[in-house]
């Protein structure tokens, strides 16, 4: 079956399965999304890992600068954290997916994988929006 499901299509890039407005705009969204997942991989990468050393280490940052940090006992902190995280997946797991459509004009791995990505990409944006 094709992309939309309604039968096989021999030649894909004669029948695409996305509007022209889509393909006008390919290069930009591409760029935008591919530099989204790179910029928020490595931002939340950074934060996470920041987060966990203070938390993990109290001992050494007290050594250091002579001072308690006591925003890891906060619940904010704990909020930052988990909404790095669900970040830090959406841009690993749910980004390219959508970064593989917008190059092939569909969706070009398994039905399977495409239900499977799209329910963990879903979980996850639903994780963060209740936090």
């Amino acid at each position: 079956t094709n992309c939309t499901m309604s039968g096989f299509i021999s030649n894909w890039t004669e029948f695409c399965c996305q509007p022209t407005a889509v393909k006008n705009t390919k290069m930009l969204m591409l760029t935008v999304i591919g530099s989204s997942g790179i910029i928020g991989t490595a931002c939340n990468f950074i934060t996470i890992s920041t987060f966990l050393y203070l938390y993990f280490f109290p001992h050494r940052i007290r050594r250091k600068f002579n001072q308690e940090f006591t925003m890891t006992q906060d619940p904010v902190f704990f909020l930052i954290l988990h909404l790095s995280f669900c970040d830090l997946l959406h841009c690993v797991a749910g980004l390219p997916t959508y970064w593989s459509v917008y190059y092939y004009g569909y969706y070009p791995y398994s039905e399977a994988l495409c239900k499977y990505s799209a329910f963990f990409r879903n979980s996850i944006g639903n994780r963060q929006s209740k936090t």
